[in-house]
């Protein structure tokens, strides 16, 4: 027979998980991103850019930290004002857009796996510090 102080126990735990996944699903569907595209990269180039707006329509502040691309072998969140080291993550305030830039916060696209041509998409998924995944079509345009 279970005590009730294990009982209570069970429940909270229970609660906090059911909690925790609600939280996470609703930043999953408060995430959205728009106008993302990336650089054609110049004959011979393996390494280019992707940039996009990403909008945050919930109440807390969401902490991107990496992100991946079939596309590359090495994908990094990069400052261009900072130099070429990699982010630990890119905040998008609560209620607010991030708008990356070339010349500032962008989506390094690294070991190109294969050359790019203009006007293709490239996906590109970006994960948040609580494991949620936000999905971008990215067109590949000249500068």
């Amino acid at each position: 027979m279970i005590s009730a102080c294990a009982r209570t126990v069970a429940f909270a735990l229970f609660a906090a998980v059911a909690v925790a996944h609600t939280v996470t699903a609703q930043v999953a569907k408060d995430l959205k991103a728009s106008d993302a595209w990336v650089r054609l990269p110049a004959a011979g180039e393996t390494s280019t850019i992707a940039v996009a707006s990403i909008a945050n329509a919930g109440m807390y502040a969401i902490y991107l930290v990496s992100a991946t691309s079939d596309v590359a072998g090495k994908v990094e969140l990069r400052d261009a004002s900072k130099g070429p080291e990699p982010l630990s993550d890119v905040t998008v305030i609560n209620y607010e857009t991030a708008y990356m830039d070339p010349k500032g916060i962008h989506i390094y696209l690294g070991d190109l796996k294969r050359p790019l041509t203009e006007g293709e998409t490239v996906n590109i998924t970006l994960k948040t510090d609580a494991g949620d995944r936000l999905e971008v079509a990215a067109v590949v345009k000249k500068p």
